[in-house]
């Protein structure tokens, strides 16, 4: 019988296909599915989005986008209803088209 008393050091041995199906796996934990908004939810961030733009106020975007949510700061400076987009334009002056669908919360910054 062998006994290790820790002077040996066992590594483990990875195929090449086992180290892309733990990634695999661990990419599929993080990511999370699209929340579904209700009419309530949809009609707060309306009248927010709109009495930020009457106020030139700072407002904080949570974006659904390739199974992680992201956040913006900026304002708004158009809503584009005939495209469904928003043009948000950040601290950096840069203008971003935001579609309605990519939604997820919308909160004072």
């Amino acid at each position: 019988m062998l006994k290790d008393r820790g002077t040996k050091k066992w590594l483990a041995m990875m195929l090449p296909e086992h180290v892309a199906g733990v990634k695999e796996v661990i990419e599929s934990q993080n990511k999370i599915e699209q929340p579904v908004l209700d009419e309530n939810k949809l009609n707060d961030i309306d009248v927010l989005i709109h009495e930020a733009m009457e106020y030139n106020q700072l407002l904080k975007y949570s974006l659904y986008q390739n199974g992680y949510i992201n956040t913006l700061y900026g304002r708004t400076v158009y809503i584009d209803y005939l495209n469904n987009q928003l043009r948000i334009q950040d601290e950096k002056q840069s203008i971003h088209y935001v579609s309605f669908r990519k939604l997820v919360d919308v909160e004072k910054a």
